[in-house]
């Protein structure tokens, strides 16, 4: 974890030699738009907000020294995350053109809500606490655990309530236990977060997500080869927080804009050219969700399918070449 805040500095002390040599590597390979120079700007930002947020992290332990655990505590840990998530969006929308917009807050802003979201891309794993940020409420997310190697992001998830995944679970996971209890702090000011798909979509692993789903749930396959632009939702988490929350509503959250930008080489491959992160997200009422396992997946099977559809039509248009970085 030392080592993200050390690079951190070591690139901040070198930005202004790499802006100058980078810039006129652009300029000589005809990258006016300043690919290289942005690569560096982003990394850099993203590093230095990671290493930032871990010393205001530091800073809040200190103040609340003998008071964790306390509601005082727990928002000062909240604050951080929110500005957390807008410096990294910042620095997105500054070095990397991405901009980040919600459609419609008002579908969460009454909050007791499952947030079940699309995962295209790196970037947009920030959307649901965006989107939590924008409504007004907090973000219970469950986390794959790669992503602990981030100082910032590992002290502020396991401050404020998440689950860190393994992105497998198996019935009688213990892991789903905690998801469960994660579920169960949903209340009017806060929204469990979970990623159904498991990881990014492309052809093969929908084509092998699909062979899979038919081997146990054959009557779900025809639905499942209706997707185009999703993964089929993994449902074991998903129904651990419907067992969590049994009050709670669901809501979908949809994005387009970075279809092309799952991997990391990908979205810097990209960087150049400016790109809207548009989410719009649709609230079901608890209601409407059927009881039982296999009418619960088969529900959110079914609204996957229309999200696909969404994303089919909302889209922009995604046939662009790549150029290398």
């Amino acid at each position: 974890m030392i080592a993200v805040p050390v690079l951190a500095i070591v690139m901040t002390a070198l930005t202004p030699l790499a802006v100058v040599v980078l810039g006129l590597l652009d300029l000589g390979t005809g990258y006016r738009r300043g690919r290289k120079t942005r690569i560096w700007m982003v990394l850099t930002c993203v590093l230095l907000n990671e290493a930032i947020g871990a010393v205001i992290g530091a800073g809040i332990s200190v103040r609340f020294l003998g008071r964790t655990g306390s509601d005082k505590w727990l928002s000062a840990n909240y604050r951080l995350e929110r500005w957390w998530c807008r410096s990294h969006l910042a620095a997105f929308e500054r070095f990397a053109n991405i901009r980040t917009e919600f459609e419609n807050p008002d579908a969460l802003a009454a909050g007791n809500a499952i947030i079940v979201a699309r995962h295209a891309s790196h970037v947009d794993a920030l959307g649901p606490l965006h989107a939590c940020d924008v409504a007004g409420v907090r973000a219970l997310y469950t986390l794959k655990q790669e992503l602990q190697w981030l100082p910032a992001m590992d002290l502020i998830a396991n401050r404020t309530p998440n689950v860190w995944i393994d992105r497998t679970p198996q019935a009688g996971s213990p892991m789903l236990t905690r998801i469960e209890k994660l579920a169960a702090g949903i209340n009017g000011t806060s929204a469990g977060v979970i990623f159904p798909e498991g990881t990014f979509f492309t052809p093969a692993r929908l084509e092998k997500a699909v062979n899979r789903l038919a081997s146990t749930r054959p009557e779900l396959e025809a639905k499942a080869r209706q997707l185009t632009k999703l993964l089929p939702p993994r449902p074991a988490g998903f129904l651990a927080l419907l067992r969590g929350a049994p009050d709670a509503d669901i809501v979908l959250i949809a994005n387009v804009g970075l279809e092309n930008g799952g991997a990391m080489t990908e979205l810097l491959a990209s960087i150049d050219r400016p790109t809207t992160l548009r989410m719009h997200a649709w609230r079901y009422p608890r209601h409407e969700v059927p009881i039982g396992h296999d009418k619960a997946v088969a529900w959110l099977l079914d609204r996957w399918v229309e999200m696909d559809r969404w994303i089919v039509e909302h889209a922009p248009d995604q046939n662009l070449v790549k150029e290398a970085p």
